[in-house]
Order: C-alpha cells, then structure tokens, then sequence
C-alpha cells in the first residue's frame, strides 16, 4: 500500500470511528481528501488497492487476541496467565471494556472501507473484474455486521461512505440487520465466481456458506422462523455442492497447507507481507495450551501464553476412534519441538520429552515408554484433572498444547509472528451448520447424515463405523460436542453457545471460573437491574459521542 493510500486508509475509516467510538472529539476540518480520493480511485491499481485494504481489515478482527471469540466459554479457562475478567467470567464486564472497544471500531473500520469500495465501484475505469469487486466488498460488509448483530445485537447500519462529519446515529433493529446481512450476501453470491479467481477471495460457496450460518443463527431469534432453518440447510448443501470431506484432518491442518480444497473463506497472511516477523501475523498459535518456556527461538518451539486453555470437557470428548486427539494436540513431544514438523520421516528416531496418554491410552503408558530407549527419561503427564491448567499452576508443562495452529517458521512471540491463514469457513463446518439446521428443522435424518461425513473423516482407519451415530441420539447437546471436537481453537465458540441459548447453562457446567461464581451464590451473568449479560455492552465512548441519546445500551449494562 503506497503512502497516498495509506493516508486515505487511516482518513476514510477514522471517521466512522471516530464519530462510533472514538477515544478523542472529533476535529471541525475541512476535508481535502475527495479530489485525491477520485483521483485515485478512477483508476484500476487505485481501486484494487482500496478492495485489498477491505480484506486486510479482517486482520484487525481476528489476529490479535481472540478474547471475543474464545473466552467465557465451556471449553476454554484461564491457566498461568491471566484471561480479561469481565469476558472470560462476566461479572466485571462493563461499557469500558477496551476489547470490546477495539473489536466494536475494527467491525465498523471494516464496514467504512467496504463501503467506500463500494461508492467508488461505478466510478472508476472499467475492467473485467469489477463486478466481482463489489461483490467481494458486499460480502465482506456482511461479514462484518454479522459479528455485530451475534455480539452486540442491533446497530446502527451504514450504508454509505462517510467522508463528512455525522454526529447523530440511530439504532437499528436486530432483524433489521439481519435482513441487512442477507440482502448483502444474496447481492455478494449472484457476482462471485464459482471457483476463485485467486485464492483468498470469496466465492459462491462461501457465500453459501454463511447465508446458511445466518440464517441459521437468525433462527433462534424472536423474530425467527423454523423456515430460517430449512432455509439454511438448502444454502449449507449448496455450499457443499456434493464435495466430501477428503483430506485428514491432520492434512487440513498441516503447516503450509493453508490453501487446501476444504477452505472456503480465510484471512490471509504471508511472511512476505509481514515487515516485522514478530508482530505482523496473527496470534492463532499463542493460546490454546502450555507455556513451555522462554527459550523457544533457540530450542524450536512455540510461545504459549498459557491462557485460553482446554476445560476439561474438552478432554473428555475424546474416543479412542477419534483420530482429531493426536491431530489437535502434540501429544507427545519430541526434544526439539519443531522436530515434529521438521523431520517427520524420523520421529522414530528422536528422543521424547513428554508425553500425554489419553483416559484409554493410561493403562499402558509405562510399556509405551519401556518399547524405546528413546522414550526412556519422557515425562509422562497421564490424562487427569491435572490437565486443566489454573493460575497457580507453574511452568511444569503439565497441560497438553493444541498443536493444529502451529507454525514452525514461526518466532517465539506474543505480539503476532504465525503467518498462516485463520480459517473463518471451511466445509467441515458447514456440513455442521447443515446438521443444526436439519436438526432444528425436524429432519432428524438428515441431521444425522451430515454430521455423519465429520465424524467418518475423524474416524482412525477401520474404525468409521464406531464414530456414527444414530438420529434419536442427536440433540443440540450432540451438536456442540460435535463443533467442540472439530473447531477447537477457531474462532466460532462463544458465538455457538450464544446462538443456541446455551451461553449460561453450558459455561455453569465446564467453565470452573464461572462455576465457582455460581457455587458461591452469584450469577455472574447478571448486571445492572438484574437483566443478564447475554450480548456485550455497547462501547460508552460510543454513546457518549453520539448525539441520539437515545441509542440506547445493551440489558445488564
């Protein structure tokens, strides 16, 4: 991005944000951008860098720390370090949340630059493309007011681009929105392409995909119908479009193979793009797991943060059939980490530092030390409570890291070195999404079918009937084990448990920070004149530099 478009970067999305939920008044100046703007703008390589800028917004959503998405769930828990206390227990959450701040401006910077891609379509020179663009920048719109209307529920719609000062916002309906999101999508699918013209940019599947997610979560609204649900299963099998789920889930996740047939919408990193390698990428492969020191650049493994880390009703959902345990976590780990990944063809060969036996693989963890002199010293952390880290556990390693992130190329750093893409729809998901769907619906057999194609690439070889199972057995219950087990540690989980209405019960059960509250007499949940805490709070610089007072602030805030 040259320094003119960086500059229109920063002015064009700084209005919404500082009119939304900006930290200092807004300046009365005149605005001498436009002619620049035009100018620019008028012209191919000036317009393609302003949809380019559209899809690095998603890079400010979801690269940096992922409280939002993860925290305050069933299946995550503070370990050694510290988790924000008002998102991963509720209680203490208030209007001057700075996450919820930040991920409030980052949607709208998002919605501003779409926006302006969107004005400026018709206006610039004509070339095979453009079309496809504004459908690109529709979807990402979309995208953007999702998250808003799942998190924070109705919310001003901004249609236009902004490039004069606004100080006055209405509050839209959630339904309003929701037929905002769906007009958009439906828009974005009739210009998208079927296969990408290069990969990263969204196609008709991904539309598909998450007009099945939509109205699937619009669903379980008020204001839904069990029609959304039908409808939603039609849009998940058109996003399949008879495609099976035909690499291993430890192939689907393998460093490097990022741009792999399953994925139909991802934000997109590369070292190329990164100017500082320890702070330019995302931050997917921080959490999840165990510190494991502080000498990881010279010994070849990764930053842990040591937060974020699995319940225990995440280890627990595991079979012994179930081939995602040792692809979802490094369940044995070799005296230079990375070896893993580096020497694959010769794990037989390394020396084993640890190793962590699931509930069926216990018994005989002592003989799977005594088979190899390799494995001798290995300390073994067997499956137990023990691996559910807390804040008084110490750098023992103890907890078993989640592996399926991990970059190898990557520095030991906390402020963002992974340069692999995060997977924001993929099809594993979107035959679970068709499963919900037909689930809600009634159709019970084919809930059961399209949950069945996840659990059969789970399975070990030979073991794929023992994964089924059966349509009398499927419950919403089912469901989120399912999406448990499949999407641990991407970015879905406080949004499943807040669509299902499932957010208190389910956190109450698995979440031992939020159990405590509950043990102890308190619903953490509950805020002000005793309304519950069920979307976040509207940001108070927001509303305190709007002029409509009467926008109004989320129940319990």
């Amino acid at each position: 991005m040259n320094s003119i478009m960086k500059k229109l970067f920063i002015i064009y999305s700084g209005v919404v944000l500082l009119l939304l939920a900006a930290c200092e008044p807004f300046l009365e100046e005149e605005n001498y951008t436009s002619i620049v703007a035009d100018n620019l703008y008028a012209t191919k390589t000036g317009y393609e860098g302003l949809v380019n800028s559209c899809y690095s917004s998603l890079r400010d959503i979801y690269g940096e720390e992922p409280w939002l998405f993860c925290a305050g769930t069933d299946m995550y828990v503070e370990g050694k370090a510290s988790q924000p206390a008002g998102l991963s227990e509720y209680q203490a959450l208030t209007a001057t949340d700075g996450s919820v701040l930040s991920f409030y401006q980052n949607l709208y910077k998002s919605i501003q630059l779409c926006n302006t891609a969107i004005y400026y379509n018709d206006k610039t020179e004509t070339y095979d493309a453009l079309s496809q663009r504004v459908a690109e920048a529709q979807f990402i719109r979309a995208l953007a007011y999702f998250k808003l209307v799942q998190h924070f529920g109705g919310v001003s719609i901004i249609k236009q681009m902004i490039d004069e000062p606004v100080t006055s916002f209405a509050r839209n309906s959630s339904e309003e929105v929701y037929e905002f999101i769906i007009e958009d999508l439906e828009d974005a699918l009739a210009g998208l392409p079927v296969e990408p013209e290069n990969f990263g940019r969204p196609t008709k599947g991904a539309a598909n995909h998450f007009l099945a997610k939509v109205y699937l979560t619009r669903g379980y609204e008020s204001f839904g119908t069990e029609n959304d649900f039908t409808t939603a299963a039609n849009y998940a099998e058109d996003a399949i479009n008879g495609k099976g789920l035909n690499l291993t889930y430890h192939e689907l996740f393998s460093p490097g193979n990022e741009n792999n047939e399953e994925i139909l919408f991802s934000v997109q990193y590369d070292k190329v793009s990164m100017l500082d390698l320890y702070s330019d990428g995302n931050r997917q492969n921080y959490y999840f797991g165990a510190n494991l020191g502080a000498n990881g650049n010279a010994a070849g493994y990764p930053a842990r943060s040591y937060n974020l880390c699995p319940t225990m009703y995440v280890y627990d959902l595991y079979n012994e059939y179930d081939s995602r345990w040792e692809a979802s976590f490094m369940n044995i780990i070799y005296e230079r980490y990375y070896d893993y990944y580096d020497r694959p063809d010769e794990l037989d060969q390394l020396v084993v530092t640890q190793y962590y036996p699931q509930s069926w693989e216990v018994e005989n963890a002592e003989l799977w030390q005594e088979e190899s002199v390799l494995r001798s010293q290995a300390v073994i952390y067997p499956y137990s409570p023990n691996w559910v880290a807390s804040p008084a556990t110490l750098l023992n390693r103890e907890t078993p890291c989640v592996k399926k992130f991990d970059d190898p190329t990557s520095y030991a750093s906390g402020f963002g070195s992974n340069s692999r893409d995060i997977f924001l729809a993929r099809l594993g998901e979107t035959y679970l999404i068709a499963a919900e769907a037909y689930f809600k619906a009634g159709d019970l057999a084919n809930a059961a079918r399209t949950i069945n194609v996840v659990r059969t690439r789970a399975a070990k070889s030979g073991k794929e009937a023992e994964m089924q199972i059966s349509a009398n057995g499927i419950t919403i219950n089912t469901i989120l084990d399912e999406r448990a087990l499949e999407l641990l540690g991407e970015y879905h989980r406080w949004e499943d448990l807040k669509r299902t209405g499932t957010l208190i019960e389910r956190t109450k059960m698995y979440n031992r920070d939020i159990k405590e509250w509950f043990d102890n007499g308190t619903n953490p949940f509950e805020g002000v004149k005793s309304e519950l805490k069920l979307l976040r709070p509207i940001p108070q610089q927001a509303l305190d530099l709007n002029q409509n007072k009467d926008f109004g602030q989320n129940p319990g805030y």
